[in-house]
């Protein structure tokens, strides 16, 4: 158990999301806020319209019903929606969930956050969402899915780019290869990355060119467990519970995410953040659409309820700062054009959008996520290869690695992180003391860190640590 206090504080701050009946006015406002404060590491509790809000010292509630929302003293709101529709004497955040898309989310998510703070005179307490309290959070990887011979022969460049990250000192590039790669060549899959499961065949490929969406589901959970079989008999453990779509086929995700879930599949990374209910932090995707809208696709939005959404983590890839309608993110074959991958582009002008991601993630303090494919990791490392767009990588590498503000983590390695963190969330227990708050958390996950937000005071940040006692 570890239990820390800190004077100061009047009451235990707790927020209470107000949520409408589903498909009702105001309803994607409240799981919206729902997504973020869970993200966010922030306890909340979830209430029905007219239920007392016992304990809590914020309200988030949405616009069309804040007007019979009874308020007792001391208790604020942040009202969600409509601003025409807020009282006089709240927090009024003009947002509507409706509206957001790859074009305003992740700005909408930052304002969200500014809005909380505002609303929350009492203050705010949860766990912080990084390692060691780290400030923002950094994860590279990259897919392979053909074999040498076939362009752009992704297993040739396994080697250099395992070969570039060793170099930077950095220590956590992960690949999601598909499986008959490493069946057909070994040798070119070398220990020093994490391997994840790209599928057996990455089925509309060379190896096979059906599309994924025509496989039933008992084909699809094959294509799993045999890429996972293959990595266990080659590398001597399998892909760590994480999946990728093969070239983001979303066409039969219901089905898909049905057959992770079935086989225990701990996290899935094809979504890019601009598209993400969350604007960039892992979530569990729902398993119904929130509306027709596009923007509402259920791979794209969670829900509030855990029985209404998948089990394994969504981990959405970073916005491409120079293409943010792509709606998988910074992914090396598509960035500046594609001229990444057709070779065209300066490698310079590549260093540049890996660091742009990096610093709005450090600014957001949030997640970078970057899609480093090995063709492009390590190309410049064999003969012939020109333009050298390796040593790019590795100056950046080394230098993301020479910061004191990031956690550097592998994709498993923010698997591990978040659910830990989810689990530990649950367990966290705030109350007050004379003065003192009181936090208290049970078998706290390496690095949980307590984030205490005051009005007077701003943000302070302390390790939780299990008591040796």
């Amino acid at each position: 158990m570890s239990e820390r206090s800190f004077v100061g504080w009047r009451v235990a701050p707790r927020i209470g999301v107000v949520l409408p009946p589903e498909r009702a006015p105001g309803w994607t406002d409240a799981a919206w806020w729902c997504a973020l404060l869970e993200g966010w590491g922030f306890p909340a509790v979830h209430l029905r319209p007219g239920d007392p809000p016992d304990g809590c010292t914020t309200l988030v509630v949405p616009a069309e019903i804040a007007a019979g929302v009874t308020r007792p003293d001391g208790v604020s709101l942040l009202v969600t929606g409509d601003p025409a529709s807020a009282p006089r004497g709240v927090v009024a955040f003009p947002v509507r969930a409706d509206d957001l898309d790859h074009t305003t989310t992740s700005e909408a998510t930052d304002v969200a956050f500014v809005a909380l703070q505002d609303a929350a005179p009492q203050g705010l307490a949860g766990l912080w969402r990084w390692p060691e309290g780290a400030p923002a959070c950094l994860v590279v990887d990259g897919d392979v899915d053909h074999p040498t011979g076939v362009d752009p022969e992704c297993s040739r460049y396994v080697a250099p780019a395992i070969e570039t990250a060793r170099l930077a000192g950095f220590p956590a590039y992960g690949i999601f290869a598909t499986a008959s790669n490493v069946e057909a060549e070994p040798e070119a899959f070398p220990v020093g990355a994490e391997y994840y499961n790209h599928s057996y065949t990455h089925p509309y490929s060379h190896w096979n060119p059906a599309p994924w969406e025509s496989l039933d589901d008992d084909e699809m959970a094959e294509e799993l467990r045999r890429s996972d079989e293959i990595f266990r008999a080659h590398h001597g453990e399998g892909d760590h519970g994480v999946f990728r779509l093969p070239h983001f086929q979303w066409e039969a995700w219901h089905r898909s995410a049905g057959v992770l879930d079935r086989l225990g599949y701990r996290a899935e990374s094809s979504v890019g953040s601009n598209h993400a209910v969350t604007g960039g932090f892992p979530f569990h995707q729902a398993r119904e659409a929130w509306s027709e809208r596009p923007a509402d696709a259920a791979h794209l939005r969670t829900h509030p309820d855990p029985a209404r959404r998948h089990a394994f983590l969504q981990l959405p890839i970073s916005t491409d700062p120079g293409d943010p309608a792509f709606p998988n993110g910074c992914c090396s074959y598509n960035t500046l054009g594609e001229s990444v991958r057709d070779r065209t582009a300066d490698p310079a002008d590549y260093g540049d959008v890996l660091q742009r991601v990096l610093d709005d993630a450090v600014a957001r303090r949030s997640l970078a996520h970057l899609f480093i494919d090995p063709p492009d990791a390590g190309y410049g490392r064999l003969p012939g290869d020109r333009p050298d767009y390796a040593s790019v990588v590795q100056r950046w590498l080394a230098g993301a690695v020479a910061r004191d503000d990031l956690a550097i983590v592998s994709t498993a390695g923010l698997t591990d992180w978040w659910i830990a963190r989810e689990a530990a969330l649950a367990r966290l227990t705030l109350r007050t003391n004379d003065d003192r708050l009181v936090a208290a958390l049970e078998d706290p996950p390496r690095g949980a860190t307590l984030a205490l937000y005051r009005p007077d005071a701003g943000w302070t940040y302390e390790p939780l640590e299990e008591d040796p006692r």
